[in-house]
């Protein structure tokens, strides 16, 4: 069994499909779902990230052209958005840290397109 901690990191920074299926040996993810193969959960992600920080981009920020999902501090606020095709859509922006942190992991892990939310 992999570890948790090396579950996270790949959830958050590497490749979870190759991952799943070269590592963990499940050869068709299309009938897994990725709760079921990894063993941590959004909670544990979150708790991770508390100590480790949240994944950092330089592609990120407000300025930022770059397309996908967008997450920054800025005065104290979480600021989210995603940008594609040069528009910004689904704005978020959260005075509570710990609010706006989980929203960025949930964002993450669904765009690993995970099970874990």
């Amino acid at each position: 069994m992999v570890d948790k901690e090396t579950q996270i990191k790949v959830l958050l920074y590497g490749d979870a499909l190759r991952f799943a299926c070269e590592t963990l040996g499940v050869k068709d993810m299309t009938k897994h779902r990725y709760s079921d193969v990894f063993s941590v959960t959004e909670d544990e992600v979150f708790e991770y990230t508390k100590v480790h920080g949240i994944p950092h981009s330089e592609q990120t920020g407000k300025h930022s052209l770059a397309e996908g999902f967008h997450y920054f501090k800025e005065d104290d606020k979480w600021v989210t958005f995603f940008r594609e095709r040069g528009l910004v859509f689904s704005e978020k922006s959260f005075d509570n840290d710990n609010l706006g942190k989980r929203y960025v992991v949930r964002t993450l892990l669904q765009l690993a397109g995970t099970g874990l939310y």
